[in-house]
């Protein structure tokens, strides 16, 4: 774990990737491979919640697991943000190692929130994102903060918005450049971010509804 510990929400690292981890269009042909992703984060924050231990890898996964690429974990209660870790680059064994660390990560060390109890595992609704490498842009504005996340990396560090999290594209550079630590003025760099999310299906507990 002690890889990605110091890569939180707020701080992750830019780096080239190879071209061979775009795997959104491969996701995106392979729907079982999301929902594959989608299942083992939840095993995953499950894992952590109630033993307080890592998910080891399994063994039997789509192949598209064992490959690499950005990918963060996240989860919501009744809508609202309840814990997001992930990293934009590769670094474990396989895209699997790091989907397990960043939802391990996200239950007990995103710092904006306490970490999650068992109590709270059914109420959960847990979202994968898989994310291409990032692509240099001169102009956030231009992008559609429903479909494309963006990345700012400021002379502190990178801050990131994963797509979907606004529809408002004035609030999508914001929030980017607010986690991203950028002072008034500051010359910064822009990055899209090509992702596809698996989104739990909805219920009662999930969405406090009855």
């Amino acid at each position: 774990m002690h890889r990605l510990k110091h890569l939180i929400f707020l701080t992750i690292i830019l780096a080239p990737v190879p071209a061979s981890a775009q795997l959104v269009a491969r996701f995106r042909s392979d729907p079982a491979a999301g929902e594959a992703a989608l299942r083992l984060a939840r095993r995953a924050l499950n894992e952590y919640c109630l033993t307080r231990t890592s998910l080891p890898v399994p063994e039997d996964l789509p192949p598209l697991l064992y490959e690499h690429s950005g990918v963060f974990v996240s989860a919501q209660v009744h809508g609202a943000p309840r814990c997001c870790m992930g990293t934009l680059r590769p670094h474990g064994a396989s895209l699997a190692a790091d989907l397990i660390e960043a939802a391990t990560l996200a239950a007990a060390h995103d710092t904006r929130f306490p970490p999650l109890q068992p109590a709270e595992l059914p109420t959960l609704r847990v979202i994968v994102s898989v994310l291409d490498p990032p692509q240099a842009i001169t102009d956030p504005f231009v992008l559609d903060p429903v479909s494309d996340g963006l990345a700012i990396r400021s002379s502190l560090r990178t801050g990131v918005v994963l797509p979907g999290e606004t529809a408002r594209a004035d609030r999508f550079v914001a929030w980017a450049t607010t986690r991203a630590g950028a002072r008034d003025g500051e010359r910064v760099q822009y990055f899209r971010l090509n992702a596809i999310r698996f989104i739990e299906p909805a219920s009662p507990a999930r969405t406090g509804r009855s």
